[in-house]
């Protein structure tokens, strides 16, 4: 493992503006800022663009990942070749655009907030100050055994909006409790898969951690084949949210990152300083539902941030998640076992972003 960059240095200035101009830009701004790569209007020809094509996956290889990671044994569709594009102003950090097909983003969009979410061994920013009464909410809510999505059994989106069950406060004095509408709508910020990420310290606990999902590490290490997935934070963005400038230095492996988008899209902004005149050639890009990013080589250790979610911006066969299971071409299926949260994914953006902890 190279040597790691010292976590309490400061991100340059020049970034940091960056990510104060584009937080504040508007929808028009960002349509027409040729400085935003765009992969969504992305033309075949890149000749005339600082990115380049690195390799290419092959349709019947994700094809494969994607039959098992649903459960089917054999391949249920056909699945495209994905382009792996990099950017000359930071080698390493390489773009999937359109990645995940769209049953695949649904199926994972389920596990990771029907399943995981209600699984007590995957913390959130919730339990820094709240008691998650997960028995006493399943015993009251989940009448139907019947996982929803083949990920599980009680999902917090089994409790109805108004109900006034709450999350109470740890410390009354200091925090008000919470209700299940306050917890899924806004305050859920965070949750951690697998190595339980300490805040506070700013380092993962020694010894081995929690396990990972296994269908998601399947998934993951299907596609990007050097990575053991060991941890996972799943940031849960709303318009008006952003994640601050930063790097990814507290693992003892610098095996590359992986970034996977769901729903709204976002403005993200990565670079790296060059020595030895410390100028940052800053790469900004617009992400969408599907789309993953692979911070490897170079691009492992560079700073990074997401200045603007967008609002409006969730595909519609996505947007009434958790409620409507309809794809496009598809019969419109509708739950009713989720139906009081029809419309929760339309302005939501879900990063699932997976790393190894140790060599």
């Amino acid at each position: 493992m190279v040597g790691k960059p010292d976590p309490k240095q400061k991100p340059p200035d020049s970034l940091r503006a960056l990510h104060k101009f584009y937080q504040k830009a508007s929808a028009d701004c960002l349509a027409n800022d040729t400085n935003v790569f765009d992969f969504g209007g992305l033309q075949e020809d890149v000749t005339a663009t600082k990115l380049r094509i690195v390799r290419l996956l092959k349709g019947h290889r994700l094809l494969e990942v994607f039959s098992r990671f649903e459960g089917y044994g054999e391949a249920s569709a056909d699945a495209e070749d994905v382009k792996v594009y990099e950017n000359a102003d930071l080698p390493g950090l390489q773009i999937l655009p359109s990645l995940l097909p769209q049953s695949i983003q649904r199926t994972l969009l389920s596990r990771l907030l029907h399943r995981d979410l209600s699984d007590p061994k995957h913390k959130t920013n919730i339990h820094f100050h709240h008691n998650v009464p997960y028995d006493s909410l399943a015993a009251r809510f989940c009448s139907d055994t019947e996982s929803p999505n083949g990920s599980g059994g009680f999902s917090f989106f089994d409790c109805l909006p108004e109900s006034s069950s709450c999350f109470p406060a740890i410390d009354p004095g200091t925090h008000t409790s919470l209700t299940v509408a306050h917890f899924l709508n806004r305050k859920l910020r965070w949750m951690t898969l697998g190595g339980q990420y300490d805040w506070t310290n700013k380092a993962y606990p020694e010894g081995g951690p929690p396990g990972f999902p296994e269908d998601i590490a399947q998934l993951t290490h299907g596609i990007f084949e050097h990575i053991r997935p060991e941890a996972a934070i799943v940031n849960v963005y709303t318009p008006g949210d952003t994640l601050s400038i930063h790097r990814d230095v507290s693992e003892d492996s610098d095996v590359g990152l992986v970034s996977i988008s769901l729903g709204c899209d976002a403005i993200f902004i990565a670079g790296l300083e060059e020595a030895p005149t410390n100028i940052v050639r800053p790469v900004v890009m617009r992400l969408r539902s599907g789309d993953a990013v692979y911070m490897t080589g170079p691009s492992r250790y560079a700073w990074h941030s997401v200045p603007q979610v967008l609002a409006g911006t969730c595909p519609p066969w996505l947007s009434d998640w958790p409620a409507s299971t309809s794809l496009p071409g598809a019969e419109s299926t509708v739950s009713h076992r989720f139906a009081a949260w029809r419309g929760w994914m339309a302005n939501k953006r879900i990063n699932l972003n997976i790393r190894q902890m140790r060599d």
